[in-house]
């Protein structure tokens, strides 16, 4: 009995190791199975590329797609009519270039419009109530423009306003504005030639709409170039303007595309959604309002003037694409299509008919909204409190989904392991897109290193290098991301694509409380995984992570476009206006960051599923290696690299044929020279000048108030000096002032000014320590603008519209400055230096030398040219 019960218990423990030894075996072939690489390296990589080229051209295409040109055959049918709007486009522009002061401006524009209003109104009879005035406008007013607190004074500036009355009682009006002025270096057919011809054919249709509610006044405002002045004369000295509610302003910084809704106000921001319900091809992001008013973007519009002095609520719309030849001779009818009138036309329209006929009392809120397109076929808009309650919802939705996921690739670990699994998928999204960006930076700097920053402003493609950078940077993070043995390559990648997903839920989350409406880009992100993987772990499909992942994989193809969608429109932006950012500022910075952040959105979600590429590090040395060619190539090989062409994208320089003349406390000239100011406008500039100038040198900033130059701004101290010929005599100006003392206080006088000068002409006031500029003769008391030698310095930027150069008679300026000394006036109390600019290139006169300078440069340069004399005083 107990030897067989002792056999028969070794032969039960026989078996059982025997068995445990199978169980082993088998648990080590699953989990080689389970462990296998399922994608291959290369096809892996040429798959992804394709989906990458795939997405960005479904996007190009719906982000240029523009509408059909409608003919209105029929004078009687309310249709936009993009082809008569062309027609009258380009009679403001075989006008050519139309700068403030010039005769094309203030006469032949004027008249063209005055015109083409008065056969509106006999073509339309006695239908409504059409008024048109001529007004003339002076004033002043103080204006902060990039933290530089400018006195602006303007004379005899012009603006045609037309208002339909539909005569039902109702007296807030619906303002339509756009300038026919523009730079004196181009015909400014996009910038805003565009939109006055719109606004012509808006005239004519809504004329004859029966359905009207509401005045409608045109506003063709003839002096916005010269800092934002003649729409300032409408609101402050036009009876009409107490009127208006709200105003659509129309402006351009590029030339042709959409136009797009970039700027709102608090009060009445349910004109957003009135926008998004009835413009047939919405077109605008909310990212891109608080970048704009952010101060990132050099430029700014009229709807400034009516938001900030006429406390009227609205939108603000432009053009952007094609931004390389906003402001210079390429801003002509070759840059602009009937369909881009269209567009616009046809979305005006709409919007112009509802806000005249809508019920703002039921409306009315001070909440902001929160608005995005989406692919220019739609377009989301709603309240930033709402945005907030739907965002917080998306966070919860986005834990609960990454809680299920969590519930299938955590089973069996004790507590460290489960610690260090999250740690690690918390911490490594971090680390990511720090090395993408870094990567990029670095990039960025061995370039502008190597004289080649802007190596894309011409040639696209060599944005890849920095998408290529980030790309690879995540990728190689990815292929290092630490993991626990006890899972398999399949569950790290479902947890690690949890910690990618959690990390955009933590940004969406800061941004809400943040108060930024932006965050809707990190809604995004988050929603179509988050019910993704809703949805897969209610299915149970966390059992199966191959399912999960391919589930999950599709859910961001639409985050993704969206994402490149953005990355298209903001690098339409970014890339020209780099081209006017300045040479202190290196613009690939700003490139790589978008490049990098771009790639971290699209290819950095679904960077983890590369633990299932089998054998992916020699495809990633391959990237590499191609990514530095690509970079080597940039520095080596001039054609690919150099930022310039001939055609369109040129690079801008300022020449300015200037005479100079200091005088001291007693009004003798202790200095005068003459030259050529050479104001760099961006990066490459100052190697531009080292290259085919060498002998100028950087402008003296410290002897001579703001530069002894007539340039204003940060580009002043940026700016280059070549001594040469004086400037020919027709073209200066004197000043002569006039001191007068106050007799009741020996410490206090006032100096009266009377100028004989061009259709531009800067002040510059600092006074002496102990000195105090008390009052002016302009509106409102003295504004600091910026400092120089520790000392206070006011800037008077003065335009007019009058003046030999419009046709009239020689104007003269007057305003005086009041200002107090603590030592009396027998020293020096107060700088005054005054320049003066002509810029009308049709009336300058040039030297053989100033010709001959101008033809000197690259064929890629654009020169644009000016005569100026500056005149300073010491009192």
């Amino acid at each position: 009995m107990e030897l067989r019960h002792r056999g028969n218990r070794s032969d039960n423990i026989q078996q059982m190791e025997t068995f445990q030894i199978d169980e082993k075996s088998s648990d080590t072939k699953d989990e080689a199975v389970r462990n296998r690489k399922c994608l291959p390296a290369v096809p892996t990589l040429l798959g992804s590329l394709a989906v990458l080229i795939i997405l960005n051209v479904f996007v190009y295409y719906m982000d240029n797609k523009l509408p059909n040109v409608e003919t209105n055959n029929n004078s009687t049918n309310n249709y936009f009519d993009g082809k008569r709007a062309m027609s009258t486009l380009i009679k403001l522009a075989d006008l050519g270039p139309r700068p403030v002061g010039s005769y094309a401006n203030e006469r032949l524009a004027f008249d063209l419009l005055k015109s083409e209003i008065n056969d509106i109104r006999n073509e339309v009879g006695n239908v409504y109530d059409i008024e048109m005035h001529n007004q003339k406008v002076n004033g002043s007013f103080v204006l902060n423009m990039k933290n530089w607190m400018y006195l602006l004074s303007y004379e005899d500036l012009k603006n045609v306003v037309v208002r339909i009355d539909p005569g039902q009682g109702a007296t807030d009006a619906v303002l339509l504005n756009c300038h026919y002025d523009t730079v004196p270096a181009g015909p400014g057919v996009s910038d805003n030639g565009v939109n006055c011809a719109v606004m012509v054919e808006l005239l004519r249709i809504l004329a004859k709409t029966p359905s009207l509610r509401r005045p409608i006044i045109f506003l063709f405002n003839g002096g916005e170039e010269i800092m934002l002045q003649a729409s300032h004369g409408f609101v402050t000295r036009h009876p009409w303007s107490s009127s208006v509610k709200h105003v659509i302003n129309l402006d351009s910084c590029g030339a042709g595309g959409r136009e797009i809704l970039f700027q709102t106000t608090k009060r009445d921001s349910y004109l957003v959604d009135l926008y998004a319900r009835t413009a047939p091809h919405p077109y605008g992001q909310v990212i891109g309002e608080e970048l704009f008013q952010s101060g990132i973007i050099p430029s700014d519009t009229d709807f400034r003037i009516f938001r900030d002095f006429g406390n009227v609520s609205g939108l603000d719309l432009a053009h952007y694409k094609n931004g390389y030849v906003y402001h210079t001779r390429h801003d002509d009818l070759d840059r602009i299509e009937p369909s881009v009138l269209q567009n616009t036309g046809e979305n005006l329209l709409a919007l112009a008919k509802a806000m005249s006929t809508h019920n703002a009392s039921t409306n009315s809120t001070r909440s902001k909204y929160v608005f995005f397109d989406v692919f220019g076929v739609y377009m989301f808009s709603y309240t930033e409190l709402s945005g907030a309650f739907a965002n917080f919802i998306i966070v919860l939705l986005s834990f609960f989904s990454i809680f299920l996921s969590l519930k299938f690739t955590t089973v069996g670990m004790n507590r460290r392991e489960y610690s260090l699994h999250l740690l690690t998928a918390i911490v490594s999204p971090g680390c990511t897109i720090v090395a993408a960006v870094l990567s990029c930076l670095l990039v960025a700097f061995a370039l502008d290193r190597h004289g080649c920053s802007m190596s894309w402003y011409t040639n696209r493609a060599n944005l890849l290098v920095y998408f290529g950078t980030a790309t690879w940077s995540i990728l190689t993070v990815a292929a290092y991301y630490p993991k626990i043995r006890s899972r398999t390559d399949a569950e790290w990648t479902v947890t690690m694509l949890n910690g990618v997903q959690l990390f955009w839920t933590t940004l969406l989350f800061v941004a809400t409380m943040a108060s930024l409406r932006s965050s809707y880009l990190f809604a995004v992100m988050v929603l179509w995984p988050s019910v993704a993987s809703c949805t897969l772990g209610i299915l149970n499909a966390g059992r199966t992570p191959a399912v999960w992942i391919a589930g999950y994989a599709a859910s961001l193809l639409v985050p993704a476009a969206f994402v490149l969608y953005l990355t298209q429109m903001f690098a339409s932006l970014f890339v020209p206006i780099s081209g006017r950012l300045g040479p202190n500022i290196n613009p690939d910075y700003v490139i790589g960051t978008l490049m990098a952040m771009s790639a971290y959105a699209t290819v950095g979600h679904l960077a983890p599923a590369i633990a299932l590429v089998n054998r992916p590090r020699p495809v990633l040395a391959g990237l590499g290696a191609a990514i530095l060619l690509t970079a080597v190539a940039i520095v080596a090989v001039r054609p690919i690299g150099f930022p310039y062409s001939s055609t369109k994208t040129e690079q801008r320089i300022d020449l300015i044929h200037t005479r100079r003349a200091f005088r001291d406390f007693g009004g003798d000239v202790r200095h005068n020279d003459s030259g050529y100011m050479i104001v760099n406008w961006d990066r490459q500039g100052p190697r531009t000048v080292a290259d085919h100038v060498p002998n100028a040198t950087l402008i003296d900033c410290v002897s001579e108030l703001m530069c002894g130059s007539p340039v204003t701004g940060s580009l002043a101290y940026h700016t280059h000096w070549l001594p040469g010929r004086p400037v020919p005599p027709s073209q200066r100006s004197e000043a002569t002032a006039t001191v007068v003392v106050n007799e009741d206080d020996e410490r206090r006088r006032r100096i009266a000014f009377n100028v004989t000068g061009p259709e531009r002409v800067n002040v510059y006031v600092s006074p002496y320590p102990g000195t105090r500029l008390k009052s002016w003769s302009f509106e409102g008391e003295p504004k600091v603008t910026t400092k120089w030698m520790g000392n206070d310095v006011y800037v008077i930027k003065h335009s007019s519209g009058a003046g030999r150069a419009a046709g009239g008679l020689q104007s003269v300026w007057s305003f005086w400055l009041e200002h107090e000394c603590d030592r009396g006036f027998n020293e020096m109390s107060l700088n005054v230096t005054l320049a003066y600019s002509w810029v009308i290139h049709k009336d300058l006169v040039l030297d053989d030398e100033f010709s001959t300078f101008v033809d000197s440069f690259p064929r890629w340069a654009h020169v644009n040219i000016a005569v100026a004399s500056v005149e300073a005083f010491v009192y």
